[in-house]
Protein backbone atom coordinates (compact mmCIF):
# COMPACT_ATOMS: atom_id res chain seq x y z
CA UNK A 1 0.00 0.00 0.00
CA UNK A 2 1.27 3.27 -1.03
CA UNK A 3 1.78 5.76 1.75
CA UNK A 4 0.31 9.12 0.44
CA UNK A 5 0.72 11.13 3.27
CA UNK A 6 4.58 10.16 3.84
CA UNK A 7 5.21 10.79 0.16
CA UNK A 8 3.68 14.46 0.80
CA UNK A 9 6.21 14.54 3.54
CA UNK A 10 8.76 13.26 1.58
CA UNK A 11 8.09 16.03 -0.90
CA UNK A 12 8.37 19.02 1.06
CA UNK A 13 11.57 19.97 1.23
CA UNK A 14 11.10 19.85 -2.95
CA UNK A 15 8.07 21.41 -2.68
CA UNK A 16 9.17 24.18 -0.25
CA UNK A 17 12.33 24.77 -2.70
CA UNK A 18 9.71 25.14 -5.75
CA UNK A 19 7.18 27.42 -3.78
CA UNK A 20 10.41 29.79 -2.66
CA UNK A 21 12.06 29.98 -5.75
CA UNK A 22 9.10 30.55 -8.84
CA UNK A 23 6.40 31.76 -6.84
CA UNK A 24 7.82 33.67 -3.75
CA UNK A 25 10.79 34.63 -5.43
CA UNK A 26 12.81 34.04 -3.03
CA UNK A 27 16.72 33.76 -2.91
CA UNK A 28 18.46 30.45 -3.43
CA UNK A 29 19.59 30.86 0.23
CA UNK A 30 16.36 31.47 1.47
CA UNK A 31 15.08 28.00 -0.60
CA UNK A 32 17.96 26.44 0.14
CA UNK A 33 17.14 27.16 4.06
CA UNK A 34 13.21 26.50 3.94
CA UNK A 35 14.24 22.94 2.40
CA UNK A 36 16.48 21.89 5.11
CA UNK A 37 14.03 23.18 7.22
CA UNK A 38 11.26 20.88 5.86
CA UNK A 39 13.39 18.12 5.43
CA UNK A 40 14.51 17.73 8.97
CA UNK A 41 10.59 18.60 10.26
CA UNK A 42 9.89 15.20 8.25
CA UNK A 43 12.65 13.39 9.44
CA UNK A 44 12.32 13.95 12.83
CA UNK A 45 8.53 14.14 13.14
CA UNK A 46 7.24 11.38 10.75
CA UNK A 47 7.32 8.10 12.14
CA UNK A 48 7.90 6.47 8.59
CA UNK A 49 11.54 8.76 8.47
CA UNK A 50 14.29 7.91 10.88
CA UNK A 51 15.48 11.36 13.06
CA UNK A 52 18.41 9.59 14.56
CA UNK A 53 20.17 10.17 11.58
CA UNK A 54 19.49 13.48 10.91
CA UNK A 55 22.84 14.56 12.86
CA UNK A 56 25.01 11.99 11.21
CA UNK A 57 23.39 13.05 7.62
CA UNK A 58 24.07 16.89 8.49
CA UNK A 59 27.74 16.25 9.68
CA UNK A 60 28.27 14.55 6.38
CA UNK A 61 27.13 17.10 4.32
CA UNK A 62 29.22 19.67 6.03
CA UNK A 63 32.18 17.45 4.98
CA UNK A 64 30.61 17.74 1.04
CA UNK A 65 29.80 21.26 1.40
CA UNK A 66 33.67 22.16 2.37
CA UNK A 67 35.34 20.96 -0.16
CA UNK A 68 32.76 22.17 -2.59
CA UNK A 69 33.10 25.82 -0.99
CA UNK A 70 36.35 25.45 -1.56
CA UNK A 71 36.96 25.03 -4.91
CA UNK A 72 34.32 27.96 -5.36
CA UNK A 73 36.41 30.27 -3.80
CA UNK A 74 39.40 29.56 -5.31
CA UNK A 75 37.74 30.00 -8.93
CA UNK A 76 35.87 33.53 -8.52
CA UNK A 77 39.69 34.05 -6.95
CA UNK A 78 41.41 33.29 -9.81
CA UNK A 79 38.93 35.34 -12.46
CA UNK A 80 38.15 38.31 -10.24
CA UNK A 81 42.52 38.32 -10.62
CA UNK A 82 42.48 37.56 -14.48
CA UNK A 83 40.03 40.56 -14.74
CA UNK A 84 42.01 42.80 -12.60
CA UNK A 85 45.00 42.29 -14.61
CA UNK A 86 43.53 43.01 -18.07
CA UNK A 87 43.37 38.76 -18.88
CA UNK A 88 39.37 38.57 -19.60
CA UNK A 89 39.56 42.21 -21.72
CA UNK A 90 42.59 41.00 -23.99
CA UNK A 91 41.52 37.35 -24.41
CA UNK A 92 37.97 38.70 -25.29
CA UNK A 93 39.99 41.35 -28.13
CA UNK A 94 41.89 38.30 -29.38
CA UNK A 95 38.85 36.38 -30.30
CA UNK A 96 36.53 39.14 -31.22
CA UNK A 97 39.36 39.29 -34.38
CA UNK A 98 40.26 35.77 -34.73
CA UNK A 99 36.93 35.13 -36.98
CA UNK A 100 34.63 38.22 -38.19
CA UNK A 101 31.94 35.54 -39.07
CA UNK A 102 29.55 35.59 -36.03
CA UNK A 103 27.48 32.20 -36.27
CA UNK A 104 31.02 30.53 -36.26
CA UNK A 105 32.26 32.82 -33.79
CA UNK A 106 28.63 32.10 -31.05
CA UNK A 107 29.62 28.10 -32.15
CA UNK A 108 33.72 28.00 -30.84
CA UNK A 109 32.77 30.37 -27.75
CA UNK A 110 29.53 28.26 -26.88
CA UNK A 111 31.54 24.90 -27.05
CA UNK A 112 34.88 25.44 -26.42
CA UNK A 113 35.89 28.66 -25.12
CA UNK A 114 33.02 29.41 -22.21
CA UNK A 115 33.21 25.50 -21.54
CA UNK A 116 37.04 25.31 -20.49
CA UNK A 117 36.38 28.94 -18.51
CA UNK A 118 33.13 26.87 -16.44
CA UNK A 119 34.95 24.11 -15.64
CA UNK A 120 38.22 25.58 -14.58
CA UNK A 121 36.14 28.31 -12.68
CA UNK A 122 32.56 27.03 -12.43
CA UNK A 123 28.62 28.74 -11.24
CA UNK A 124 28.46 30.55 -14.26
CA UNK A 125 31.56 32.56 -13.97
CA UNK A 126 31.60 31.29 -17.95
CA UNK A 127 29.02 33.62 -18.59
CA UNK A 128 31.12 36.92 -17.12
CA UNK A 129 33.43 36.42 -18.94
CA UNK A 130 32.10 35.20 -22.43
CA UNK A 131 28.77 37.35 -22.45
CA UNK A 132 31.75 41.08 -23.25
CA UNK A 133 33.38 38.84 -25.91
CA UNK A 134 29.76 38.27 -27.62
CA UNK A 135 29.22 41.82 -27.02
CA UNK A 136 31.91 43.17 -28.63
CA UNK A 137 31.31 40.65 -31.75
CA UNK A 138 28.24 42.82 -32.09
CA UNK A 139 25.50 40.64 -30.94
CA UNK A 140 22.83 42.45 -29.23
CA UNK A 141 22.38 42.63 -25.88
CA UNK A 142 19.68 39.46 -25.58
CA UNK A 143 21.34 37.10 -28.20
CA UNK A 144 25.01 37.50 -26.09
CA UNK A 145 22.97 37.13 -22.90
CA UNK A 146 22.11 33.78 -24.58
CA UNK A 147 24.61 32.37 -25.96
CA UNK A 148 27.10 32.74 -23.15
CA UNK A 149 24.26 31.23 -20.60
CA UNK A 150 24.77 27.79 -23.56
CA UNK A 151 28.46 28.31 -22.57
CA UNK A 152 27.71 26.53 -19.60
CA UNK A 153 27.14 23.27 -21.45
CA UNK A 154 30.12 21.76 -19.92
CA UNK A 155 28.06 22.02 -16.11
CA UNK A 156 28.69 18.71 -15.29
CA UNK A 157 32.49 19.21 -14.96
CA UNK A 158 32.05 23.22 -13.67
CA UNK A 159 34.08 23.92 -10.80
CA UNK A 160 36.18 21.30 -11.76
CA UNK A 161 33.42 18.40 -10.92
CA UNK A 162 32.64 19.42 -7.61
CA UNK A 163 28.64 18.59 -8.89
CA UNK A 164 30.07 15.16 -10.23
CA UNK A 165 32.41 14.35 -7.16
CA UNK A 166 28.91 15.24 -5.08
CA UNK A 167 26.61 12.89 -6.87
CA UNK A 168 29.39 10.12 -7.50
CA UNK A 169 29.52 9.85 -3.25
CA UNK A 170 25.58 10.15 -3.45
CA UNK A 171 25.59 7.38 -5.88
CA UNK A 172 27.79 5.21 -4.32
CA UNK A 173 30.25 5.16 -7.19
CA UNK A 174 33.72 5.92 -8.16
CA UNK A 175 34.36 9.59 -10.09
CA UNK A 176 35.46 8.25 -12.75
CA UNK A 177 32.52 6.15 -12.99
CA UNK A 178 30.20 8.68 -13.00
CA UNK A 179 32.47 11.14 -14.97
CA UNK A 180 32.89 8.78 -17.78
CA UNK A 181 29.26 8.02 -18.00
CA UNK A 182 27.95 11.16 -18.31
CA UNK A 183 30.76 11.98 -20.76
CA UNK A 184 29.14 9.73 -23.14
CA UNK A 185 25.88 10.55 -22.62
CA UNK A 186 26.70 15.01 -22.88
CA UNK A 187 28.80 13.62 -26.05
CA UNK A 188 25.82 14.00 -28.67
CA UNK A 189 24.39 17.27 -26.49
CA UNK A 190 27.55 19.47 -27.25
CA UNK A 191 26.41 19.52 -31.01
CA UNK A 192 22.93 20.70 -30.08
CA UNK A 193 24.29 23.89 -28.13
CA UNK A 194 26.94 24.44 -31.31
CA UNK A 195 23.68 24.40 -33.92
CA UNK A 196 21.35 26.07 -31.85
CA UNK A 197 24.39 29.08 -31.56
CA UNK A 198 24.75 28.74 -35.27
CA UNK A 199 21.15 29.35 -35.64
CA UNK A 200 20.57 31.94 -33.12
CA UNK A 201 23.65 33.85 -34.64
CA UNK A 202 22.48 33.86 -38.16
CA UNK A 203 18.95 32.43 -38.45
CA UNK A 204 18.23 29.00 -39.40
CA UNK A 205 19.32 29.49 -43.31
CA UNK A 206 22.34 29.48 -41.43
CA UNK A 207 22.78 26.34 -40.51
CA UNK A 208 23.05 25.52 -43.88
CA UNK A 209 26.90 27.34 -44.45
CA UNK A 210 28.18 26.22 -40.70
CA UNK A 211 26.10 23.50 -39.51
CA UNK A 212 29.01 21.08 -40.46
CA UNK A 213 31.72 23.18 -38.46
CA UNK A 214 29.62 23.04 -35.37
CA UNK A 215 28.97 19.71 -35.59
CA UNK A 216 32.38 18.87 -35.63
CA UNK A 217 33.24 21.31 -33.10
CA UNK A 218 30.57 19.62 -30.46
CA UNK A 219 31.75 16.40 -31.17
CA UNK A 220 35.51 17.55 -30.58
CA UNK A 221 34.59 19.14 -27.17
CA UNK A 222 32.51 15.37 -26.44
CA UNK A 223 35.28 13.72 -27.67
CA UNK A 224 38.28 15.48 -25.13
CA UNK A 225 35.68 15.37 -22.59
CA UNK A 226 35.50 11.78 -22.91
CA UNK A 227 39.09 10.93 -23.70
CA UNK A 228 39.63 12.64 -20.34
CA UNK A 229 37.23 11.00 -18.24
CA UNK A 230 38.50 7.76 -19.42
CA UNK A 231 42.27 8.00 -19.04
CA UNK A 232 43.35 11.17 -17.11
CA UNK A 233 42.14 13.24 -14.36
CA UNK A 234 37.81 13.08 -14.56
CA UNK A 235 37.54 16.61 -12.76
CA UNK A 236 40.03 18.31 -16.09
CA UNK A 237 37.54 16.06 -18.76
CA UNK A 238 35.23 19.10 -19.22
CA UNK A 239 38.42 21.39 -19.53
CA UNK A 240 40.31 19.39 -22.06
CA UNK A 241 36.76 19.23 -23.99
CA UNK A 242 37.13 22.92 -24.34
CA UNK A 243 40.64 23.02 -25.34
CA UNK A 244 39.98 20.44 -28.31
CA UNK A 245 37.12 22.63 -29.69
CA UNK A 246 39.12 25.91 -29.19
CA UNK A 247 42.17 23.85 -31.22
CA UNK A 248 40.09 22.92 -33.74
CA UNK A 249 38.53 26.42 -33.70
CA UNK A 250 41.82 27.79 -33.81
CA UNK A 251 43.47 25.56 -36.27
CA UNK A 252 41.48 26.72 -39.26
CA UNK A 253 41.89 29.68 -38.38
CA UNK A 254 45.92 29.84 -38.63
CA UNK A 255 46.45 33.10 -40.73
CA UNK A 256 44.85 34.85 -38.67
CA UNK A 257 45.82 33.30 -35.13
CA UNK A 258 48.90 36.01 -34.84
CA UNK A 259 49.27 37.75 -31.76
CA UNK A 260 47.96 35.35 -29.22
CA UNK A 261 47.91 36.66 -25.32
CA UNK A 262 50.28 34.31 -24.31
CA UNK A 263 51.02 35.97 -20.73
CA UNK A 264 47.32 36.08 -20.27
CA UNK A 265 46.77 33.31 -21.02
CA UNK A 266 49.56 32.07 -19.10
CA UNK A 267 47.77 31.72 -15.59
CA UNK A 268 45.13 29.03 -17.02
CA UNK A 269 47.89 26.47 -18.40
CA UNK A 270 50.08 26.86 -14.88
CA UNK A 271 46.51 25.56 -13.25
CA UNK A 272 46.15 22.70 -15.89
CA UNK A 273 49.17 21.44 -14.96
CA UNK A 274 48.75 22.18 -11.54
CA UNK A 275 46.11 19.70 -11.42
CA UNK A 276 47.66 17.47 -14.06
CA UNK A 277 50.29 16.74 -11.61
CA UNK A 278 48.71 16.40 -8.16
CA UNK A 279 45.34 14.62 -9.32
CA UNK A 280 47.33 12.25 -11.66
CA UNK A 281 50.25 12.11 -10.76
CA UNK A 282 49.64 8.20 -8.13
CA UNK A 283 52.94 9.40 -5.94
CA UNK A 284 51.58 13.27 -5.19
CA UNK A 285 47.95 12.54 -4.90
CA UNK A 286 48.76 9.97 -2.73
CA UNK A 287 51.51 12.69 -0.36
CA UNK A 288 48.63 15.35 -1.09
CA UNK A 289 46.26 13.20 1.05
CA UNK A 290 48.21 12.31 3.84
CA UNK A 291 48.53 15.98 4.05
CA UNK A 292 44.75 16.71 4.80
CA UNK A 293 41.36 17.33 2.85
CA UNK A 294 43.10 21.52 2.12
CA UNK A 295 45.73 19.76 0.40
CA UNK A 296 43.56 17.20 -2.10
CA UNK A 297 41.36 18.56 -5.30
CA UNK A 298 41.46 21.12 -7.10
CA UNK A 299 41.48 23.70 -4.70
CA UNK A 300 44.61 24.36 -3.46
CA UNK A 301 45.82 24.04 -7.44
CA UNK A 302 42.90 27.23 -8.15
CA UNK A 303 44.38 29.15 -5.26
CA UNK A 304 48.11 28.78 -6.36
CA UNK A 305 47.15 29.69 -9.87
CA UNK A 306 45.84 32.87 -8.49
CA UNK A 307 48.59 33.53 -6.51
CA UNK A 308 50.92 33.07 -9.87
CA UNK A 309 48.54 35.41 -11.44
CA UNK A 310 48.92 38.35 -9.40
CA UNK A 311 52.50 37.87 -9.62
CA UNK A 312 52.95 37.63 -13.33
CA UNK A 313 50.43 40.51 -13.72
CA UNK A 314 51.66 42.54 -11.21
CA UNK A 315 48.01 43.06 -9.64
CA UNK A 316 48.54 46.24 -7.08
CA UNK A 317 45.31 45.88 -5.87
CA UNK A 318 44.42 42.39 -5.00
CA UNK A 319 42.87 43.19 -1.49
CA UNK A 320 40.16 44.45 -3.98
CA UNK A 321 40.10 41.15 -5.65
CA UNK A 322 39.71 39.48 -2.39
CA UNK A 323 36.99 41.69 -1.09
CA UNK A 324 35.18 41.06 -4.56
CA UNK A 325 35.67 37.01 -4.21
CA UNK A 326 33.90 37.23 -0.91
CA UNK A 327 31.16 39.24 -2.20
CA UNK A 328 30.39 37.07 -4.95
CA UNK A 329 31.17 33.46 -3.10
CA UNK A 330 28.88 34.01 0.39
CA UNK A 331 25.06 34.24 -1.60
CA UNK A 332 26.12 31.13 -3.64
CA UNK A 333 27.93 29.50 -0.51
CA UNK A 334 24.98 29.52 1.78
CA UNK A 335 22.94 28.30 -1.39
CA UNK A 336 25.16 25.39 -1.88
CA UNK A 337 25.58 24.52 1.75
CA UNK A 338 21.97 24.35 2.78
CA UNK A 339 20.96 22.50 -0.60
CA UNK A 340 23.55 19.82 0.01
CA UNK A 341 22.27 19.62 3.66
CA UNK A 342 18.86 19.27 2.50
CA UNK A 343 19.53 16.78 0.14
CA UNK A 344 21.85 14.64 2.71
CA UNK A 345 18.91 14.16 5.38
CA UNK A 346 16.70 13.43 2.40
CA UNK A 347 18.69 10.74 1.91
CA UNK A 348 20.32 10.21 5.12
CA UNK A 349 16.62 10.29 6.75
CA UNK A 350 14.62 7.73 4.69
CA UNK A 351 12.88 10.44 2.57
CA UNK A 352 14.61 9.27 -0.19
CA UNK A 353 14.09 5.51 -0.43
CA UNK A 354 9.78 6.54 0.36
CA UNK A 355 10.06 8.64 -2.90
CA UNK A 356 11.92 6.12 -4.39
CA UNK A 357 9.44 3.09 -3.99
CA UNK A 358 6.68 5.37 -5.18
CA UNK A 359 8.35 6.44 -8.35
CA UNK A 360 9.26 2.48 -9.02
CA UNK A 361 5.30 2.89 -9.74
CA UNK A 362 6.35 3.99 -13.54
CA UNK A 363 8.68 0.47 -13.79
CA UNK A 364 10.35 0.51 -17.11
CA UNK A 365 9.37 4.00 -17.91
CA UNK A 366 11.34 5.21 -15.30
CA UNK A 367 14.57 6.27 -17.85
CA UNK A 368 12.04 9.05 -19.31
CA UNK A 369 11.03 10.47 -15.97
CA UNK A 370 14.44 10.30 -14.53
CA UNK A 371 15.70 13.12 -16.73
CA UNK A 372 12.55 15.28 -16.34
CA UNK A 373 13.21 14.90 -12.41
CA UNK A 374 17.05 15.84 -12.81
CA UNK A 375 15.90 19.02 -15.02
CA UNK A 376 13.69 20.33 -12.50
CA UNK A 377 16.87 19.67 -9.75
CA UNK A 378 18.93 21.70 -11.82
CA UNK A 379 16.33 24.58 -12.91
CA UNK A 380 15.45 25.09 -9.22
CA UNK A 381 18.80 25.56 -7.59
CA UNK A 382 21.37 26.48 -10.53
CA UNK A 383 23.58 23.96 -9.67
CA UNK A 384 24.85 20.61 -10.19
CA UNK A 385 26.09 20.16 -7.05
CA UNK A 386 23.11 21.12 -5.63
CA UNK A 387 20.84 19.50 -7.73
CA UNK A 388 22.20 16.28 -7.08
CA UNK A 389 22.38 16.83 -3.80
CA UNK A 390 18.76 16.83 -3.55
CA UNK A 391 18.10 14.68 -6.12
CA UNK A 392 20.83 11.41 -6.68
CA UNK A 393 19.75 9.81 -3.87
CA UNK A 394 16.00 9.43 -5.11
CA UNK A 395 17.33 8.45 -8.71
CA UNK A 396 19.83 5.59 -7.69
CA UNK A 397 17.12 4.35 -5.43
CA UNK A 398 14.22 4.21 -7.84
CA UNK A 399 16.69 2.61 -10.57
CA UNK A 400 17.58 -0.41 -8.03
CA UNK A 401 14.07 -0.79 -7.34
CA UNK A 402 12.62 -1.16 -11.09
CA UNK A 403 15.98 -3.30 -11.92
CA UNK A 404 17.58 -0.19 -14.37
CA UNK A 405 20.89 0.61 -13.97
CA UNK A 406 21.88 2.61 -11.10
CA UNK A 407 24.97 4.53 -12.80
CA UNK A 408 23.39 5.15 -15.84
CA UNK A 409 20.56 6.80 -14.20
CA UNK A 410 23.41 8.56 -11.98
CA UNK A 411 24.54 9.95 -15.55
CA UNK A 412 21.57 10.87 -16.37
CA UNK A 413 21.12 12.93 -13.13
CA UNK A 414 24.04 14.37 -13.39
CA UNK A 415 23.80 15.56 -16.77
CA UNK A 416 20.05 17.01 -17.15
CA UNK A 417 20.68 18.31 -13.97
CA UNK A 418 23.77 20.40 -15.20
CA UNK A 419 21.85 21.66 -18.49
CA UNK A 420 19.00 22.73 -16.53
CA UNK A 421 20.84 24.71 -14.35
CA UNK A 422 21.87 27.07 -16.85
CA UNK A 423 17.67 28.22 -16.53
CA UNK A 424 17.48 28.76 -12.69
CA UNK A 425 16.98 32.67 -11.82
CA UNK A 426 20.33 33.26 -10.14
CA UNK A 427 22.31 32.25 -13.40
CA UNK A 428 19.50 34.38 -15.44
CA UNK A 429 20.12 37.18 -13.37
CA UNK A 430 24.03 36.89 -13.76
CA UNK A 431 23.58 36.35 -17.60
CA UNK A 432 21.34 39.25 -17.40
CA UNK A 433 23.66 41.88 -14.95
CA UNK A 434 26.68 40.75 -17.92
CA UNK A 435 25.07 42.45 -20.86
CA UNK A 436 23.34 45.37 -18.79
CA UNK A 437 19.54 43.77 -19.10
CA UNK A 438 18.68 43.54 -15.45
CA UNK A 439 15.49 43.12 -14.96
CA UNK A 440 15.03 40.87 -18.81
CA UNK A 441 15.57 38.17 -17.88
CA UNK A 442 12.45 36.27 -19.04
CA UNK A 443 13.27 37.62 -22.14
CA UNK A 444 16.82 35.52 -21.47
CA UNK A 445 15.00 32.48 -20.38
CA UNK A 446 12.75 31.93 -22.92
CA UNK A 447 15.17 32.27 -25.39
CA UNK A 448 17.51 30.32 -23.99
CA UNK A 449 15.23 27.02 -23.61
CA UNK A 450 15.39 25.24 -26.93
CA UNK A 451 18.73 23.69 -26.35
CA UNK A 452 18.02 22.40 -22.78
CA UNK A 453 14.50 21.11 -23.89
CA UNK A 454 16.14 19.21 -26.49
CA UNK A 455 19.30 17.68 -24.10
CA UNK A 456 16.22 16.24 -21.96
CA UNK A 457 14.37 14.71 -24.63
CA UNK A 458 17.43 13.08 -26.07
CA UNK A 459 18.36 11.83 -22.95
CA UNK A 460 14.81 10.39 -22.45
CA UNK A 461 15.46 8.77 -25.77
CA UNK A 462 18.58 7.26 -24.74
CA UNK A 463 16.93 5.96 -21.46
CA UNK A 464 14.22 4.41 -23.41
CA UNK A 465 16.96 2.34 -25.97
CA UNK A 466 18.96 1.40 -23.22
Amino acid sequence: MVDFLGIIVALAPFLVAIVALLILRRSALWAGSAALGAAIAGAVLWPGLDGMRVPGALWDGVGTSGRVLYVLFGGLLLYNLLAAGGAVAAVSEYLGRLEPRKEILAAGIVVGVAPFFESVTGFGVAVVISAPILLAAGFSPVKAAVLASWGQCAVPWGALGVGTVIGADLAGMGLRELSTTSAYLNLPLYPIYGLSAVALAGGISSLRKHGLEAIVLGLAAGAGTLFTSLFSAPELSGAIGGLCATAFFLVRRLRRASGVPVREVLPYAVLLALLAITTGVGTVSELLERLGPVFTGPGMPLILAAGFTAVLLRIDNVSGAMRGTFTQWLPTAGAVLTFVLAGEVVAGGGAAALLASAAESVGVFYPVVSPVLGALGGALTGSNAASNALFMPLQVEAARGVGISAEFIAAVQNVAGSHASLLAPQRMVLAATSVGLLGREGEILRSALVPVSLSVVVLAGVGLLV
